[in-house]
C-alpha cells in the first residue's frame, strides 16, 4: 500500500510541475525582453539588407506550427510599418548564426535596430501589440545613437 501512495504522490507532483510549465510558457510567450548588450547582425549574416528602421529576424523550423503563426503576425507588421523588414531564417540551415545568437527554440524573434544591433528578443508567437512594443525599443536605441 505504501508504494501506491508514493506513486500517487509522484504523479500529483509531476502533474503540478507540468501545469506550472504550461502556465509559465503561456505567460512568457511572445513577450519582448529588452537586450542591452545585444549582438550585431549584418546584412551578410542574413543574406539580404536590413530594414532602415528595424528588422524582425525570425528563427523558424520547417515543422514548427507556431512559426507559421509568428510569420503571419510579423509579416503583417512589416507590411504596415514603414522601413520595417521581416526576415525569416531556418534555424537548422543557419545553425552557426542561431548558436551565436543563443537561439534555443523556435520561433524566436530578434528585433534589430536600423544598424543591426539586437535590441529585443521574444520566444513563441508574439501578438501585434507585442511586436509594436518591441519596435519602440528599436526606435529608442536609434534615437540615443543619433
Amino acid at each position: 500500500m505504501d508504494t501506491f501512495w508514493a506513486r500517487a504522490a509522484l504523479l500529483v507532483a509531476l502533474i503540478a510541475v507540468a501545469v506550472a510549465v504550461v502556465l509559465w510558457r503561456r505567460r512568457s510567450d511572445g513577450r519582448a525582453r529588452a537586450v542591452t548588450d545585444g549582438e550585431q547582425v549584418g546584412a551578410g549574416d542574413l543574406g539580404q539588407p536590413l530594414g532602415a528602421r528595424a528588422t524582425l529576424l525570425q528563427f523558424s523550423a520547417p515543422v514548427c506550427s507556431p512559426c507559421r503563426a509568428a510569420r503571419r503576425v510579423l509579416g503583417e507588421v512589416a507590411e504596415s510599418v514603414p522601413e520595417v523588414k521581416h526576415v525569416e531564417l531556418d534555424a537548422g540551415e543557419h545553425l552557426a548564426l542561431a548558436r551565436r545568437l543563443g537561439i534555443l527554440r523556435t520561433p524566436t524573434v530578434l528585433v534589430l535596430d536600423g544598424v543591426g544591433q539586437v535590441v529585443a528578443r521574444t520566444s513563441g508567437v508574439p501578438t501585434r501589440a507585442q511586436v509594436m512594443q518591441a519596435l519602440h525599443l528599436a526606435d529608442s536605441t536609434t534615437e540615443l545613437a543619433a
